[in-house]
């Protein structure tokens, strides 16, 4: 059975975590950039929910925050200071007075350059010789560079390794991987270390199960043709959260997710119906996951079955089978959950709706998809089909 296809439909849980975004300071504008969604579907929802946009509450958490670094700042170079005179005696014969310059140079806006150079006993003038001279054109693009390496390790919140980087900094400008990996040795700049991933299945039911229509055969040629299933959890210090999700095989956007502090047929339901609300699939489209009992079940087989899906499971005991949905969870595990200690379901829940809906689906590179993020290749797919198929028009007419 066909479904309409006039727009997409957003689930509750989606809805009320955009409001919630917009209360803590953002802007509609930069909420709706991150979500993909329009101005006017937020605006429609916050009448709704009677909610007003606060336009100085952003401006005053930046400003918090810029004083927070700030004074964290002052505190280190205090702390560098003091110690650099401690064992001065010591240091000042082995270290180069270039690396006193250099920190006379960060510390200038919260200490004098004339009492620096006096505890440090340097001279005034062969410092300000160092910091008038002109830097090489390696220098300056070296310079350049490093201001795009620091852009794109922040922006994946330290997540971004060698090659997803290089990837960010080649958008902007021609660059040697050589080059960049050397900026961000010397700099410090490395990706967050990755913790192994445990996947958990449970099987062991009399329900009715499905074939194996994938065999390990991931290779998929469409969107909306192959999507995978899987359910795993979220420690916090309220007790398990449980995190189902919907991930369609070719362009790897997470289509469809729900959360429960239960793992519930209604959990993976849901999650589902988010997915067909959002997406619109036809029919025919294959569905697999594991032989747990959520997606065994017969309320979910029914639904299924209404849109016309094609159920296939994994064997049992067998985690390759549906590798793809589980690596999903490796991923989010290693770089977000196994990073934060969440004291509340809510808290996790927001944590994970703002790394799938503005992280992982439309800012994150992936390797397998050409170092796109999974919105960029859909787009990128959906181009190349309007194209041939304008193509194919012209080509016909033609020949008429």
């Amino acid at each position: 059975m066909k479904m309409p296809r006039n727009g997409t439909r957003y689930s509750e849980e989606f809805k009320k975590n955009t409001i919630r975004m917009i209360n803590e300071g953002r802007s509609v504008q930069s909420v709706a950039e991150d979500l993909g969604v329009s101005d006017q579907t937020i605006y429609r929802w916050m009448e709704r929910d009677k909610v007003k946009e606060n336009p100085d509450q952003a401006r005053i958490q930046e400003l918090e925050a810029k004083l927070k670094a700030a004074e964290k700042r002052t505190a280190e170079l205090e702390e560098a200071v003091g110690n650099l005179k401690k064992g001065y005696s010591h240091f000042r014969k082995s270290t180069p007075e270039v690396m006193y310059y250099q920190l006379i140079r960060d510390s200038r806006s919260e200490h004098s350059v004339a009492k620096m150079c006096y505890y440090l006993e340097l001279s005034r003038s062969n410092y300000y010789a160092w910091i008038n001279r002109k830097p090489s054109l390696r220098q300056k693009d070296d310079a350049q560079i490093l201001e795009l390496i620091k852009e794109s390790h922040q922006a994946s919140k330290g997540i971004y390794g060698l090659d997803k980087i290089l990837a960010d900094v080649r958008e902007q400008r021609q660059c040697s991987r050589k080059r960049v990996n050397r900026l961000m040795k010397e700099n410090g700049i490395c990706s967050i270390r990755r913790r192994k991933y445990k996947a958990t299945t449970n099987s062991n039911h009399s329900m009715p199960v499905a074939e194996n229509l994938l065999n390990q055969d991931f290779e998929v040629n469409a969107p909306n043709k192959v999507w995978v299933c899987d359910i795993s959890y979220l420690p916090t210090e309220e007790g398990w959260d449980y995190l189902a999700t919907v991930k369609d095989l070719y362009h790897k956007e997470i289509v469809g997710w729900a959360m429960n502090s239960t793992m519930t047929r209604e959990l993976v339901i849901e999650a589902l119906q988010n997915a067909i609300n959002k997406h619109r699939p036809h029919e025919g489209l294959i569905h697999h996951s594991d032989r747990g009992s959520q997606y065994c079940s017969r309320d979910y087989q029914a639904l299924l079955a209404k849109h016309n899906m094609r159920p296939s499971m994994s064997r049992k005991g067998n985690c390759y089978d549906n590798a793809p949905a589980e690596s999903f969870f490796g991923t989010i595990k290693s770089e977000m959950i196994y990073l934060h200690k969440f004291k509340t379901r809510k808290e996790a829940r927001k944590a994970v709706f703002e790394y799938i809906e503005i992280f992982y689906n439309r800012k994150r590179r992936h390797q397998n998809l050409n170092y796109l993020s999974p919105i960029e290749y859909l787009k990128k797919y959906k181009l190349s089909t309007s194209s041939k198929g304008k193509a194919k028009t012209q080509t016909l007419s033609s020949t008429a």
